[in-house]
C-alpha cells in the first residue's frame, strides 16, 4: 500500500510539473518561419478516398462534434487510405469547414507515417478564428488551421508524447529525463512553449522535425538555437531509439494503429439502425496501438 501511494504521488507531482507555465524566454516570436520548409521538403504522400458506410460516423467524431455544438449529420466521414499504410485513416470533416478537405488530406500525408500512426481520426470544424487540440488522438482542427503543417505536426506530436511513443509506456513531458535536460537550457521555441511541458515537448517536436527533414535545419536558420539544444536533443534522440525508430523521419510504412473508434448512427431513425455497421477492425498484421485517455483543450489552442 505504502509503494502504491508514493507511485501515486509521483504521478501527481509530475503532472503537476509538466502542466505549471514555463517561465523561460522564447527563442521566436512564432516557428511560422518552418512551414515553407515543410512544405517543400515533407513530400505529400499519395492517397485514395471511400464514403464512410451511410448512417454512421465513427463514435469519438460523433462524440467531438456534439461536445462543441455541431451536428453529426452535417459531418462527411472518409475512410483515407495512403499508399503507405494498409489501414485507412477516417477523416470527419464538417461540410462548413474553412478550408478544402483536400489540404486536409494532404497536410496530414505530409507527416511521417511513424507519426501518422499514432492518430486516431482527423477531426475538421468551423471556427471565426484557428485553433486545434487532441482527444486522446483524434486531432481536432478548427478554423484555418486544417491547411497549417505546423499544426499538423504540433498536434500529431502530443500523441508521440503522451501515448509513450517517444518515451517508452509514459509521457516524455512529466519524465524526469525531459525536466533534468529542460533545466540545462536557457529558453524555449516560442511563447506557445511557454504554456506547460506538454505544448513545449509538441513546439520542440516541430523544431525536430525542421531539423532533421529541411536543407540547412533549425540550428541553421536561428543562431541562437543552442539555447533549446538539450529540449531539442532529447525530443531527436527518443525520436531515432523509438519503436518504430525515427518517428519524425518520412519513410517506411505503418507498423500499427491506434483502433478506430466504433461506429455509430448519425441519428436514431429506424432506416439508419437497419444498416449494418461498417467493420472498422484493423487488417490482420498491423498491431494495435496502446492508446490513452488525454485531451489538450484546455491548454492547446495553436493555431
Amino acid at each position: 500500500m505504502r509503494v502504491s501511494s508514493i507511485g501515486t504521488m509521483v504521478a501527481l507531482l509530475a503532472a503537476l510539473v509538466s502542466s505549471q507555465r514555463l517561465t523561460k524566454p522564447a527563442l521566436q516570436p512564432n516557428l511560422d518561419n518552418l512551414k515553407q520548409g515543410f512544405i517543400n521538403n515533407l513530400k505529400p504522400v499519395a492517397s485514395t478516398r471511400t464514403p464512410f458506410q451511410a448512417g454512421y460516423i465513427p463514435s469519438d467524431c460523433k462524440k467531438i462534434a456534439q461536445r462543441e455544438g455541431f451536428n453529426p449529420a452535417d459531418i462527411q466521414s472518409l475512410n483515407i487510405k495512403y499508399t503507405d499504410c494498409s489501414a485507412p485513416w477516417v477523416f470527419c470533416y464538417h461540410k462548413s469547414s474553412n478550408g478544402p478537405l483536400n489540404d486536409l488530406v494532404d497536410r496530414f500525408s505530409r507527416l511521417p507515417v511513424h507519426t501518422r500512426q499514432f492518430s486516431r481520426h482527423i477531426v475538421s470544424l468551423p471556427a471565426s478564428s484557428g485553433h486545434a487540440y487532441n482527444d486522446g488522438g483524434n486531432l481536432v482542427f478548427f478554423g484555418d488551421t486544417l491547411s497549417n503543417i505546423n499544426v499538423h505536426i504540433h498536434e500529431a506530436a502530443h500523441s508521440l508524447d503522451l501515448i509513450g511513443a517517444f518515451y517508452p509506456d509514459k509521457p516524455l513531458s512529466s519524465s524526469a529525463k525531459w525536466i533534468n535536460e529542460y533545466n540545462q537550457d536557457s529558453a524555449v521555441p516560442d511563447p506557445y512553449a511557454q504554456t506547460n511541458q506538454v505544448e513545449n515537448v509538441a513546439q520542440n517536436a516541430v523544431v525536430t522535425t525542421y531539423e532533421r527533414n529541411v536543407p540547412g535545419g533549425f540550428f541553421g536558420l536561428n543562431p541562437n538555437a543552442n539555447k533549446i539544444f538539450h529540449q531539442y536533443a532529447t525530443v531527436d534522440t527518443e525520436q531515432r531509439e523509438a519503436d518504430p525508430a525515427r518517428l519524425l523521419v518520412p519513410g517506411g510504412t505503418c507498423t500499427g494503429r491506434l483502433a478506430n473508434s466504433s461506429p455509430v448512427p448519425i441519428s436514431g431513425s429506424a432506416t439508419v439502425q437497419a444498416a449494418a455497421a461498417p467493420n472498422v477492425a484493423l487488417p490482420a498484421g498491423l498491431a494495435t496501438i496502446k492508446g490513452a485517455v488525454f485531451n489538450t483543450n484546455d491548454t492547446c489552442h495553436f493555431g
